[in-house]
């Protein structure tokens, strides 16, 4: 059960941020399992509680309207414990928002290559509005605005090359430490 947050030692959420494609969902999915811990993805939520896809919300009611929505997620689950948020792109560049994950969280930055992160992103570019909107070098100039708040994780973990199992493995021993 889903227990208000407490801010110290293991309870604390793992919140793991990084740009669309450095791995957040897969890498969480191992995470959880390894810590026993429900797995909340963003992203996901946001589509759940609103009865659409990220990218209908985009189509029907904009980016701006998808930023709120998702805060609204983020901050709920910052009052929690005992889950792995594997966070939006941008969710954290919402300094209220950022400021309540980082405070309450453990938060794990998972840094790719942008040539990585736009292969992986390419491949299932229909369910990312921004690639439509963006284009690759948009893309990688969001990535350039974006990089410095990553960078204030309590984590950095290099997420290129490696099995999303030695990445939750490094990410497991430095939270548990």
């Amino acid at each position: 059960m889903l227990q208000p947050a407490e801010n110290a030692g293991p309870a604390r959420n793992i919140i793991l941020a990084g740009f669309m494609g450095s791995g957040k969902t897969t890498i969480g999915r191992e995470l959880a399992r390894m810590l026993d811990r429900e797995l909340v993805d963003t992203d996901r939520e946001v589509a759940r509680r609103h009865g659409m896809s990220i990218a209908a919300v985009f189509e029907r009611y904009g980016e701006d309207r998808f930023r709120e929505w998702e805060a609204e997620v983020a901050l709920e689950l910052a009052m929690l414990r005992n889950l792995v948020v594997a966070t939006g792109g941008g969710t954290l560049m919402n300094d209220r928002v950022f400021k309540e994950l980082n405070v309450y969280g453990f938060t794990a930055y998972l840094r790719c290559p942008f040539e990585t992160l736009y292969a992986r992103i390419s491949q299932n570019g229909k369910h990312r509005p921004l690639i439509e909107s963006c284009g690759k070098e948009g893309l990688r100039k969001l990535l350039a605005e974006r990089e410095p708040r990553y960078r204030q994780a309590h984590l950095e973990v290099y997420a290129n090359g490696f099995s999303p199992i030695s990445i939750a493995k490094v990410i497991y021993h430095a939270f548990k430490s």
